[in-house]
């Protein structure tokens, strides 16, 4: 049998908490179950949890961190903790997969069917011991779920083709309430970093580095974007704008990206193939160089992001 265990972690999320986890509930794949950690909220959050928790006994769990971890450690911890119950399982025949989910976005019932299917297909190729993440697409709506636009990525003007882990290094493409997350890549997560920058980036990168990332091109969910979110989106104007305005910022974004890279290097160099570590080394190098030899490394190297905007700005700033 093949288990789904959704990972959810809430903070004050009392506005769309109850929609999104009837979406989940409607999901048209019966075998799943959900575990929440809550971080600290001092609104109905909890009170909301308890009671689906009370309704769907055995499906729902419940817990609450005793002090604030961040949405990315939260997440990785309750990743973690998936997995460690996702190995008790395979010995008895259950195959475990893993998703995350936003406390406030709406599911399409089909959800956990299409990925999981996208998924089984990448493992028939490449066997299940790869690690490997599978992640779609997702409509962009308001706070009462009028769209804004129907795929996330045409908005953001993301280039799919290039997951290459140097890619990956530089900028993030995943986005971690789409993506499926099988137990060879979820029991790679034995440490919790510091310096990740985003539970999706995080495990975006160590599939990129030791399995392999499948794109579904399909809108699997609505992604809800309000005042209150931690990390939502703009259009790409908008970004164009906000970046060509803030060079402290990119330099700043360019050094959480070395932090991170540096982070995940300490902790899977010895755990990945070799050419996916020595692509990470020579992404590091790169602080020591010279103005020159940094550009044509990012250039030759794959060190890039989507769009000739985009790289422009990168080389204003490398």
């Amino acid at each position: 049998m093949d288990k789904i265990v959704i990972l959810m972690a809430t903070y004050q999320g009392e506005n769309y908490l109850e929609e999104q986890l009837d979406s989940i509930v409607a999901q048209d794949y019966p075998y799943w179950e959900l575990m929440v950690c809550d971080d600290g909220s001092t609104d109905r959050t909890m009170e909301i949890l308890q009671a689906y928790q009370k309704r769907y006994a055995g499906r729902i769990t419940v817990c609450q961190n005793k002090e604030n971890l961040g949405g990315t450690k939260n997440f990785l911890t309750l990743l973690k903790e998936g997995a460690k119950r996702g190995r008790a399982r395979e010995k008895e025949g259950v195959r475990t997969y893993f998703m995350f989910s936003d406390q406030d976005d709406f599911w399409h019932r089909d959800k956990l069917s299409c990925t999981l299917s996208r998924m089984k297909q990448v493992e028939a190729r490449y066997g299940r011991k790869l690690p490997a993440l599978v992640f779609t697409d997702a409509r962009v709506v308001d706070g009462g779920r009028k769209e804004i636009a129907p795929s996330f990525f045409a908005l953001q003007h993301f280039n799919l083709c290039r997951r290459t882990l140097p890619h990956l290094l530089m900028e993030n493409m995943v986005i971690g309430c789409t993506s499926m997350m099988n137990a060879a890549l979820a029991d790679l997560v034995q440490e919790i970093p510091e310096h990740a920058r985003y539970h999706d980036w995080w495990m975006a990168l160590l599939a990129a580095a030791a399995g392999h990332t499948s794109y579904l091109p399909k809108a699997t969910l609505d992604y809800r974007q309000h005042g209150n979110n931690v990390v939502g989106t703009r259009d790409f104007a908008a970004y164009v704008k906000q970046r060509a305005c803030a060079l402290s910022g990119l330099k700043d974004s360019l050094l959480a990206n070395y932090c991170q890279a540096e982070e995940f290097y300490g902790i899977y160099s010895k755990k990945i193939p070799e050419h996916a570590a020595a692509k990470i080394h020579n992404f590091l190098q790169m602080r020591g160089k010279g103005i020159l030899a940094r550009r044509l490394t990012a250039l030759w190297g794959g060190y890039l992001k989507s769009g000739l905007l985009r790289n422009v700005g990168l080389f204003f700033i490398l």
